[in-house]
């Protein structure tokens, strides 16, 4: 791993400023949280300290700006081997979260003030993501500090022929002078470019959400009316405009209530449902919610049109 070295201009002289050594993931996982542009401009961070189904917890999720998921482990106190091994245990359930089950993580792990990862995107990288197939591929990367030679090997090893894995390792030396000002350095093993623009490996064939595949069959249209069962369930009216709304494009953000001019995904729409009716008895980000709870006009819930 090619060594950083940093100097300190001053008077128009140079001065090196010493590499120190400190513990300092605990605060490296707190500044990337902060501003995720200290490992590229391309990410947005979907979630922190998230829980998967086998209860291992990826440090951060994120998403770059072609739609494909980031996960980043930091190696803390993890021998670089152990860490390639877990970031590639997590990517075995990360390759197959579909936008809802996306969106069920972000609202989870995310204090943001969107409820829905579209908005966070076009909000972040001022572009419309109607074009984007969010989780078409995933990403793997590395942080730490003094990355060594073995895992640099590993690293190129995996992401080269035959196996083509997006797997990367950035490297932050942390400096301080000697008036006490710090300092950080970063170096990618790989470009950075491994983990912000779309790999030339084939893609995955990832399954589409229940709504796409249900706007591909022609089983929902523009124009038809939806409804949020649970709250017919509790007493709500099935025409209350709160709980029912028209779809207006083939969109993954389809949804419009009458008298709002917000747009809302399905799990979006859900999720302001819940808080705004306080609906007792439910799982607010719950990834399956969406295709039991919305229904069509005459009752039939969403994965019952998919099956029929």
């Amino acid at each position: 791993m090619q060594q950083i070295k940093i100097w300190e201009i001053e008077n128009d002289k140079v001065k090196q400023i010493n590499k120190s050594r400190l513990d300092y993931e605990n605060r490296l996982e707190k500044w990337l949280i902060e501003d995720i542009s200290i490992l590229s401009d391309n990410l947005i961070i979907l979630g922190s300290q998230v829980l998967t189904p086998y209860n291992k917890i990826i440090d951060i999720l994120a998403i770059n700006r072609i739609g494909e998921i980031v996960i980043i482990e930091l190696k803390r106190d993890k021998t670089y081997r152990e860490v390639v091994a877990q970031v590639l245990d997590y990517a075995t359930w990360v390759k197959d979260l579909d936008y809802d089950e996306l969106n069920t993580i972000f609202n989870k792990y995310n204090k943001s003030e969107f409820q829905d990862i579209e908005d966070l995107y076009s909000a972040t990288f001022n572009s419309e993501p109607k074009d984007i197939d969010f989780n078409s591929d995933h990403k793997m990367l590395i942080v730490g500090s003094e990355i060594d030679d073995s895992t640099v090997r590993i690293i190129n090893y995996l992401s080269q022929e035959p196996y083509s894995l997006n797997i990367n390792a950035v490297n932050f030396n942390y400096f301080k002078n000697e008036n006490g000002k710090e300092f950080l350095g970063q170096s990618f093993v790989l470009p950075e470019e491994n983990i912000t623009i779309e790999s030339k490996s084939k893609k995955r064939k990832r399954a589409k959400s229940i709504v796409t595949q249900l706007f591909e069959l022609d089983k929902l249209k523009i124009g038809q009316l939806v409804y949020y069962k649970p709250a017919i369930e509790q007493g709500v009216d099935k025409n209350d405009p709160r709980i029912r709304a028209q779809i207006i494009n083939n969109s993954t953000s389809c949804l419009k209530r009458e008298n709002d001019e917000e747009i809302y995904s399905f799990s979006g729409l859900r999720w302001r449902i819940i808080e705004e009716l306080k609906l007792t008895g439910l799982k607010k980000f719950w990834g399956f919610g969406v295709r039991f709870e919305w229904i069509i006009d005459d009752g039939t819930n969403l994965i019952t049109l998919l099956e029929d």
